[in-house]
């Protein structure tokens, strides 16, 4: 199995071969950085300054067909929300997913910027929504990376790491499907 990570616009330098590392490490697979695709202008919505984020997804889905990949993780620094939310921080649909970096700098939040605190933030949201490609659902434990985040303080409450019910549901799923 492989994961093919999709920069949907520019990203910032630095932040894909990290990422690549850490979520090779944590699903033991192949993690590799596709073409970059555009954010599709018919997904703007500019009342919200917002990007409605199935409309994204698909396009990461569509795009990202030919790379090969078992699944995708479409990445943007756009702010993302699906109809009922004010926001998300991503979204996933069968094999394919995306995740939005607007909310989980510091500066969003008025602060300064911690490279540190940002990486662990893409990760863990990298590894939520990976999850549900993978048929795991939201977890009740606050604890596990599969736990819903409403809010960046939920966020950071947990690691990138699945509780023991998660670890045993995604260790089932097959190597090759």
């Amino acid at each position: 199995m492989s994961i093919i990570l999709i920069p949907v616009e520019n990203l910032e330098p630095g932040l894909l071969p990290d990422l690549r590392e850490a979520l090779r490490r944590i699903f033991r697979e192949e993690v590799a950085t596709g073409e970059m695709v555009r954010l599709p202008e018919r997904a703007r919505n500019d009342l919200r300054d917002q990007y409605e984020a199935e409309t994204v997804l698909d396009a990461v889905a569509r795009l990202g067909q030919g790379t090969g990949g078992d699944r995708r993780l479409g990445i943007t620094d756009a702010d993302l929300y699906v109809p009922g939310l004010n926001f998300i921080f991503g979204l996933a649909k069968q094999r394919d997913a995306v995740i939005s970096l607007h909310r989980l700098r510091q500066s969003f939040y008025g602060l300064f910027d911690d490279r540190k605190i940002f990486c662990h933030r893409v990760l863990v949201e990298a590894v939520h929504e990976l999850g549900h490609t993978y048929g795991l659902p939201h977890c009740r434990n606050p604890a596990c990376v599969m736990h819903f985040s409403s809010t960046i303080a939920e966020t950071d409450r947990k690691g990138p790491g699945f509780c023991p019910s998660c670890h045993r549901n995604i260790a089932a799923v097959p190597i090759r499907r």
